[in-house]
């Protein structure tokens, strides 16, 4: 790895909710490619792995479980990365925004909660190599933008 891997949203202004949910998604991927390249870091991407499939449940609502899958984000396991159904996102961004808002950072237990805590407490690590820590603090720059788009 001679540079490091960038995602197209990187340095491009995100205009809205499906766009900051793509870019999210996409630094993800170029984070899980980067750690696939580390032996030693199977246990932070396997946890990274775990937060992203977590399905939540909705508060205050007698509504089911949502997760990435519902919203149109599905893990293509043949391609090692994630695919989007750019019309299923924005169909249930209008139609189940308080849903789908959940799913990302409902209290407690949100996706983006959840991956935060993780990227942090790794961040901590002196030890950790340059592209993984850059690759790690791109996503976590995802993460907080979507998390600032849904406020």
């Amino acid at each position: 790895m001679d540079n490091f891997e960038k995602t197209p949203y990187e340095t491009n202004p995100v205009e809205s909710l499906a766009d900051a949910v793509k870019a999210f998604v996409e630094a993800y991927d170029v984070l899980q490619s980067t750690l696939a390249e580390f032996d030693d870091e199977k246990i932070f991407s396997a946890a990274l792995r775990t937060a992203m499939y977590q399905p939540v449940v909705p508060s205050g609502c007698d509504n089911p479980p949502i997760c990435l899958y519902e919203i149109g984000v599905v893990f293509s396991p043949d391609e090692e990365k994630y695919t989007i159904n750019n019309r299923k996102l924005l169909v249930n961004l209008h139609s189940r925004e308080s849903d789908v808002r959940a799913l990302f950072i409902q209290e407690n237990d949100g996706i983006l909660s959840h991956l935060c805590e993780i990227l942090c407490a790794f961040l901590g690590n002196d030890e950790l190599n340059e592209f993984v820590h850059a690759a790690v603090l791109r996503f976590l720059n995802e993460c907080r933008r979507l998390f600032a788009m849904w406020e």
